[in-house]
C-alpha cells in the first residue's frame, strides 16, 4: 500500500487505486450476482461500501493496495466511527466489515492476493436486545393502518395485510414483496416463503396463517378483485391511468376491464409504513413488528425454542435465543412475588408458597406488601 508521494516500489502483488482496484470489484461484483447467488440489496451492499472505502483512498492519497492494507482498512473503520458528520454505528461498522472482507476473499482465492483481512479484527459491537413492540403498539398499528386516509378500500387493505404479514407470521420486508399469489394458500393455512434470506436466491420456509390474519387476507383479496387489479405477485401495485405503459394504456381504453399489474415496490412499501407510522404517533419499523412477532411467541412457555427458530426462518438458534427476553411487565410481576414481610413464606418455591395461608396484601404509605 502506498500513498501518491512515495516511489518505492510495492513489496507484494497489489492494485492501482482506482482502476485497478475498481475492476477487480466490478469483476467481483459480477461473480457475487451471477454465481453466488447474492440477493441486489446485498450486491448494493457490496458496491455502497467498495465507494465508501475508495473515497477513504482518495481523501488519504494511497494510490496501491497491496498485502499490507491491513492498518488501513482499520483506519478506515476508525475514522468512519469517529467522524464529526454522519458518524456510522458500531453495526454499521460490522457490516462495513463483512462487505470489504467479502470482496478481499474474493481477491485471494482469484488472484493470490494476500488477504489484509486475516489480520484486521472484525469491529465489536453491543448485545442489543431485539426491539419489539408491546401489545397494545401492535394493535394500535394495525389499528392506524385501518384508519389512515387511503384513496380506495383496496389501499387500506392492502396496508392492513402487509403490515399484519409481518406482525402474525414474522415475515421480512423481502419475503413479503417476494410473495406471489399461489403461495398464499387460505385454505391450508400457510404462506410457502421461496425468497428468505440467504444467498442462492433465499432459504425457503413456510409460515402459518391464524383466524385474525386469515380474515385480513381475505379481505385484502376481495379488495383487489373488486379493484380488477391483477398481477403474479400477491401485493399488487396500482397501475396509473398516466403513464404506466401498455396496461395503462389498456385501463384508460376500458377502466372496467381486468388488466394485469405488478407487485409492490420497495420504496411504496416504505411510503406505506410511513404514512401508518405517521397515523399511529409513535416510531416503529417494519423489521420492529417481525421482532414483535417473534418475541409475543417467545412470551409463551409452551412453545419451544425450535419451534420459534422455524417459524422466524432463523438459521442460528442462537439468534432466536436473543428474543427469549422478558418484557418489563414480566420482570415486574416477578420482582412482585419477593416478600420480606411477616407472616409471608420465606421460600419463593411454588410448593412453599401454598402452604402458607392466604393473604390479602395490606396498604402502608401508598404502596402495597
Amino acid at each position: 500500500m502506498h500513498r501518491q508521494d512515495s516511489t518505492s516500489a510495492p513489496t507484494h502483488p497489489g492494485y492501482g487505486v482506482p482502476d485497478e482496484f475498481r475492476a477487480r470489484f466490478a469483476a467481483f461484483h459480477r461473480d457475487s450476482l451471477r454465481y453466488r447467488g447474492v440477493s441486489p440489496v446485498t450486491a448494493k451492499w457490496y458496491r455502497d461500501t467498495f465507494r465508501t472505502f475508495l473515497k477513504y483512498l482518495a481523501a488519504e492519497g494511497i494510490s496501491m493496495i497491496d498485502g499490507s492494507a491491513a492498518p488501513v482498512i482499520r483506519e478506515w473503520l476508525a475514522t468512519s466511527l469517529a467522524r464529526e458528520r454522519r458518524p456510522i454505528s458500531a453495526f454499521t461498522a460490522k457490516s462495513y466489515w463483512q462487505a470489504l472482507r467479502a470482496f478481499f476473499v474474493y481477491l485471494e482465492r482469484e488472484d493470490g492476493f494476500p488477504n489484509p483481512f486475516r489480520t484486521v479484527e472484525v469491529p465489536v459491537v453491543p448485545d442489543v436486545l431485539p426491539k419489539a413492540l408491546l401489545h397494545e403498539q401492535c394493535v394500535r398499528v394495525l389499528a392506524a393502518a385501518r384508519n389512515t386516509e387511503w384513496q380506495s378500500r383496496f389501499e387500506r387493505s392492502r396496508a392492513v395485510a402487509m403490515l399484519a404479514m409481518a406482525l402474525y407470521a414474522g415475515l421480512r420486508r423481502k419475503e413479503i414483496l417476494g410473495l406471489e399469489f399461489d403461495d398464499v394458500q387460505l385454505a391450508e393455512q400457510r404462506i410457502v416463503v421461496k425468497h428468505g434470506k440467504g444467498c442462492g436466491g433465499g432459504s425457503q420456509r413456510v409460515a402459518y396463517i391464524n383466524p385474525e390474519l386469515a380474515d385480513i387476507l381475505a379481505e385484502y383479496i376481495d379488495a383487489r378483485s373488486e379493484a380488477k387489479l391483477a398481477s403474479v405477485e400477491f401485493f399488487t401495485a396500482i397501475i396509473p391511468r398516466r403513464g404506466g405503459g401498455a396496461a395503462a394504456a389498456r385501463l384508460r381504453r376500458d377502466p372496467d376491464a381486468k388488466h394485469s399489474g405488478h407487485g409492490v415496490k420497495m420504496r411504496t412499501f416504505a411510503r406505506i409504513v410511513a404514512r401508518v407510522r405517521e397515523t399511529a404517533g409513535f416510531r416503529f419499523s417494519l423489521h420492529m413488528l417481525r421482532h414483535s412477532f417473534v418475541s409475543m411467541l417467545a412470551r409463551h412457555p409452551d412453545i419451544s425454542v425450535q419451534h420459534i427458530r422455524e417459524l422466524a426462518g432463523h438459521r442460528d438458534i442462537k439468534t432466536t435465543e436473543r428474543y427469549m427476553r422478558l418484557f418489563e411487565e414480566d420482570k415486574l410481576r416477578a420482582v412482585s412475588l419477593l416478600s420480606f414481610m411477616p407472616g409471608r413464606s420465606e421460600d419463593p418455591r411454588p410448593d412453599a408458597a401454598s402452604a402458607s395461608p392466604p393473604r390479602t396484601p395490606a396498604r402502608r404509605h401508598g404502596y402495597s406488601a
